[in-house]
């Protein structure tokens, strides 16, 4: 019984420190398909679960069709024009929320 409370609890509890957070980066360029609601974002650091995922390209992505995905674009939109540092948690290569410095 300890066992599978233990295993259920680190199953349940996983998601919450999944994250990672890449703090005081630029945006370097933004772009996105045409056709799609998916953003690329160019960073001048990513999180390192991001760089085994694609180590050559500092780049992660968010969907703008998303919750909260269109006021990460403004944000990320306001950082890149003003050149602003930011801070952006992520999942992966996926960006989760990101913060103006």
């Amino acid at each position: 019984m300890k066992w599978f409370f233990l295993i259920f609890l680190s199953v349940v509890s996983g998601n919450s420190f999944a994250n990672e957070w890449a703090n005081d980066v630029e945006i370097t360029q933004v772009n996105a398909y045409q056709s799609g609601t998916g953003h690329f974002v160019w960073l001048t650091a990513i999180t390192s679960e991001c760089k085994t995922e694609s180590p050559s390209t500092p780049i992660m992505q968010f969907d703008e069709s998303q919750p909260g995905g269109k006021s990460m674009l403004a944000m990320v939109m306001t950082a890149l024009v003003n050149k602003r540092k930011v801070n952006v948690q992520a999942s992966g290569c996926k960006i989760v929320e990101i913060y103006l410095k």
